[in-house]
């Protein structure tokens, strides 16, 4: 699957880390949250998932006794791993944990080789954060590459609204919210077919309404503005 350019210097920064070594971790760390702060759709994507997440709750629960030791039970669920990497890294950048400790208490291995924890914690940690961002990434934003298609946003909004609806479950919204949001994205979807721009504007001000009274839909309408740019 091609890369998507927007996301070359998040990949870049995490496949730095993932090739590194330990004395250059906190550099590389830093790198990765520094490119998240300046892409402000990196950073809306890490915010929803942040939305209500207790990391120390979180972190508590993964710990788990193994042997003499201890395991750390990473989430799989994509939203999850992204909140509990991104609180990780945060606290690890600000000192509030520290690498060394923290590999050497959950990646510890019976072996010789050198740099080992690293490696695992990489494996662990880095590339199921990286794959997340790039997944629900793909999902929300829609690469198109002709020039004309680009220019025409109300083919651009007809193609953001049946992304969204084909993951309206991920929005976890009550059914009577669900039906309001449906009807809206049908609506718009609709206006935008009959290229009925004063219709196509009035819903997206309503849809702005809604997101704003359900906050989790707030990176779906995210995504319908930026059909306008």
């Amino acid at each position: 699957m091609a890369q998507i350019a927007e996301l070359i210097p998040f990949n870049n920064a995490c496949d730095e880390f993932i090739s590194g070594k330990y004395i250059l971790a906190d550099i590389k760390i830093a790198s990765i949250l520094r490119i998240i702060a300046e892409d402000e759709k990196l950073k809306d994507i890490v915010s929803s998932c942040l939305e209500s997440y207790d990391f120390n709750d979180k972190f508590t629960h993964s710990i788990h006794s193994k042997g003499n030791g201890y395991v750390l039970d990473v989430p799989t669920n994509e939203k999850e791993i992204i909140a509990f990497a991104f609180s990780l890294l945060y606290k690890l950048d600000n000192k509030d944990i520290n690498f060394y400790d923290f590999i050497s208490q959950f990646y510890k291995v019976d072996s010789d080789l050198p740099g080992k924890e690293f490696y695992n914690f990489a494996n662990a940690i880095i590339i199921p954060f990286k794959q997340a961002i790039n997944s629900i990434y793909s999902k929300r934003h829609i690469i198109v590459e002709t020039d004309d298609y680009q220019k025409n946003y109300y083919n651009k909004i007809m193609t953001t609204v049946k992304l969204i609806a084909r993951n309206i479950d991920n929005y976890k919204l009550k059914m009577n919210e669900k039906e309001e949001f449906t009807m809206l994205l049908n609506s718009l979807y609709l206006a935008s077919e009959q290229n009925d721009k004063k219709l196509v504007y009035s819903l997206m001000i309503a849809l702005d309404y809604f997101s704003r009274i359900n906050k989790k839909t707030k990176p779906a309408y995210m995504s319908l503005e930026e059909c306008f740019e």
